[in-house]
């Protein structure tokens, strides 16, 4: 299918965001919805709707993610388009835990259910039962959280969704690695790594090698941790994907204290850069520690 200037829009706009420039981006995201719009794109409006309003929920902007999930979740429910309008129902209800309105999280996921049911979809209803799993998560009821990641995981499975599962197992990982269970974090993240690469998601990838880093730190394998993080420095870096590239060398950068101060230096520094490009406060912090070294 040939791009129009909607698709390239759209394409600059996630560009822009990986890359830290954030109003560019903004205003990408914004140009891509009204050439759809005027192109008389129902999907493609909708689709940049909702790729605004997760730039805008990252980003801090609560209500300008909320206008702009409503309103593709009104072009999906104008073209009787269930699946999609439960996945806009799915992002009201994050958005609504993020800032702390619980019963209306659970009143915006259970809508999501409810269409993803009456569609037979079972990764969206995988998808809806993961988020009320981060919910108990985030409340502190970890074992809560993994019966339903592992209902998530056989729904996933079922559906044949190997992005589900990995992204499951990944949620799974970081409550057991929370308990303590660091041996079940690192089977977990194994899995989802080798799923990440399976279905070409580079991004998932560099975050379940990252992960998989710092479990393999704490059980005292520094050399097997090391090249997770470089795995996913590299992969962070050929996506454009800054945020994450400095978090990993941040954290390079404090593995190799002891062992290789000039390149744990050489890594702070590098990171410290990034954070600074990104407007992100962590960049003065990150300076501090590659300053102890010289």
């Amino acid at each position: 299918m040939t791009k129009n200037a909607a698709d390239t829009a759209l394409e600059d706009a996630e560009k822009l965001w990986l890359s830290g420039s954030a109003q560019q981006a903004r205003e990408a995201f914004r140009r891509a919805r009204l050439l759809y719009h005027e192109n008389g794109d129902g999907p493609g409006e909708a689709a940049a709707l909702i790729h605004l309003g997760d730039f805008e929920a990252e980003t801090g902007h609560g209500g300008a993610a909320r206008e702009a999930y409503t309103d593709a979740r009104a072009l999906y429910a104008r073209d009787g388009d269930q699946h999609d309008q439960a996945g806009a129902l799915v992002r009201l209800g994050q958005l609504a835990h993020r800032e702390g309105h619980i019963q209306e999280a659970e009143a915006f996921y259970a809508s999501a259910r409810e269409l993803y049911d009456s569609a037979s979809d079972h990764s969206g209803l995988a998808h809806v039962t993961k988020r009320l799993g981060h919910m108990e998560r985030d409340h502190g009821r970890q074992d809560r959280a993994l019966d339903l990641y592992g209902e998530a995981l056989r729904l996933y499975r079922r559906a044949n969704d190997t992005l589900g599962q990995a992204n499951v197992l990944k949620a799974m990982a970081q409550v057991h690695r929370q308990l303590g269970q660091a041996d079940r974090a690192h089977e977990e993240l194994e899995q989802a790594l080798e799923l990440f690469r399976e279905a070409g998601d580079a991004l998932g990838e560099a975050a379940a090698s990252h992960s998989l880093g710092h479990v393999l730190a704490h059980l005292g394998n520094n050399a097997e941790a090391r090249r997770h993080f470089d795995a996913a420095r590299h992969l962070f870096a050929a996506t454009g994907h800054l945020r994450g590239e400095a978090e990993v060398l941040r954290d390079l950068g404090r593995l190799l204290t002891t062992e290789d101060p000039v390149r744990a230096h050489a890594a702070l520094k590098h990171a410290a850069s990034l954070f600074r490009r990104l407007d992100d406060p962590r960049a003065t912090d990150v300076e501090m520690e590659a300053g102890k070294f010289f």
